[in-house]
């Protein structure tokens, strides 16, 4: 099974062409976006091709699950047709738990809260715009960084996820280069996660 994870698009159209262009959306079992889809926010820069409405056109075309980030307000969100957008959710690859948020309901230094639950393996989330992996425990937090206005020292990115012979692989790209440039695999022992790559 093959997931593509999106954060922090801000209204880029030129982010969303750069995606399709690398990849056919087609092709996964899931996307996922975590927030901050349409809004660039006062701290931020117009991104390349700023257009919410165009960037709205292109996203209904597609089955997305999203996440609400701290920049999506409720009138933003309508325009994408769906009835209710949460700020945290589960979701199951395969036998892997993912809990989604946007991020910026948590410090970064204190994920404890949400990586108590003992089912949760992953906690995947944006805002911050840098792309990352770290282990607390036997769990992993991933942000999948921005397509469209990364920080630190970052590409503009995206997170493809590929489950297969209980082995789940993150896979970061580059949306400039087309290539991965950060990798990790992990497998579930004993009900806990794992990190073998």
């Amino acid at each position: 099974m093959k997931y593509l994870v999106v954060s922090d698009t801000h209204g880029s159209v030129k982010a969303w062409e750069d995606i399709t262009k690398l990849f056919k959306l087609e092709e996964f079992d899931g996307i996922f976006h975590l927030g901050d889809v349409f809004y660039h926010g006062p701290r931020n820069p117009f991104p390349e091709k700023y257009s919410p409405k165009e960037l709205a056109e292109e996203l209904k075309k597609y089955n997305i699950n999203y996440v609400r980030g701290n920049c999506d307000a409720d009138v933003d969100l309508k325009i994408l047709e769906i009835p209710e957008v949460p700020k945290v959710s589960m979701e199951y690859f395969g036998d892997f738990a993912v809990l989604m948020t946007h991020g910026e309901i948590f410090e970064e230094n204190d994920l404890t809260e949400f990586l108590s639950d003992k089912s949760v393996h992953f906690l995947f989330h944006g805002h911050t715009h840098v792309a990352k992996i770290e282990e607390i425990g036997n769990k992993a937090v991933i942000n999948p960084g921005s397509p469209s206005l990364p920080k630190g020292d970052t590409p503009r990115s995206v997170l493809v996820i590929e489950v297969e012979n209980e082995e789940f692989t993150a896979k970061f790209y580059d949306l400039d280069s087309g290539q991965v440039y950060m990798k990790a695999k992990w497998i579930l022992k004993d009900s806990k996660l794992s990190k073998v790559e």
